[in-house]
């Protein structure tokens, strides 16, 4: 069963480009708060906040429109949304088998792991 429909892919190229936006927007507010506390910008310009809040989202919408009319990345987009349909998604049952598997194997070899470092650390203790 799967999620993810070939008639919702617009939703989902769109839903991407916006998460990609609003990141854009969130590292260029965060990064100019942090040039305002190395040089101190907060004192020097009227409206800091403000300023800083709106060059974060101006940059996100012009990410989102500049995205949305570059037909290569668009055409990239769909591509790879076409190629995520074709993958088989393991059932609940099978993860969780699978699941048990690895952590009894890593917790076998790591009980290995420490029955050598004992039984070396015994050894050099009788030599040294």
């Amino acid at each position: 069963m799967s999620i993810i429909k070939s008639e919702d892919g617009k939703k989902w190229i769109n839903a991407f480009i916006a998460g990609v936006s609003i990141l854009v927007g969130f590292v260029t507010i965060r990064f100019i708060g942090q040039l305002s506390e190395w040089f101190d910008l907060e004192a020097k310009v009227g409206n800091f906040l403000v300023f800083s809040q709106g060059l974060g989202v101006l940059l996100g919408l012009i990410t989102f429109i500049a995205i949305t009319k570059n037909k290569k990345a668009l055409q990239h987009m769909q591509e790879v949304y076409g190629e995520l349909l074709k993958v088989v998604w393991p059932e609940s049952d099978a993860v969780v088998k699978v699941t048990v598997g690895i952590v009894i194997g890593v917790s076998i070899i790591s009980g290995l792991f420490v029955l050598i470092d004992f039984l070396s650390q015994e050894l050099l203790s009788l030599v040294y």
